[in-house]
């Protein structure tokens, strides 16, 4: 099946509306775990990327701390007929490992 983006959205999460808009776009899987992890530190930087096709909701977050020195990837992705979710997380240091692991064994 092709995915359909009815969402893509690059946006810092950087308000309490963004954080109010972003609630309501997300499943009930999704949104309470989501919602912990963002607001758990407010030290971090928070951008998200929310995908969505009829199947699968999909919500990318990005989460920089300058403070500390980090920046970390996320996952979470449900079924929308599935009540559970996925959820995978990664510094970003490793997503670019596993790019640079695709382009050279000519995966795309």
């Amino acid at each position: 099946m092709e995915r359909v983006e009815l969402t893509t959205t690059y946006q810092k999460i950087d308000s309490r509306s963004v954080i109010s808009e972003l609630r309501c776009r997300l499943p009930k899987q999704i949104r309470q775990a989501a919602m912990e992890l963002i607001e758990a530190d407010p030290s971090s930087d928070y951008y998200y990327k929310l995908l969505t096709d009829s199947a699968q909701i999909q919500l990318l977050l990005i989460e920089q701390n300058t403070n500390e020195d980090y920046t970390q990837c996320h996952c979470f992705s449900t079924d929308m007929r599935d009540r559970h979710y996925a959820y995978e997380s990664l510094p970003l240091a490793s997503v670019r490992m596993f790019s640079e692991m695709a382009q050279q064994c000519s995966i795309t």
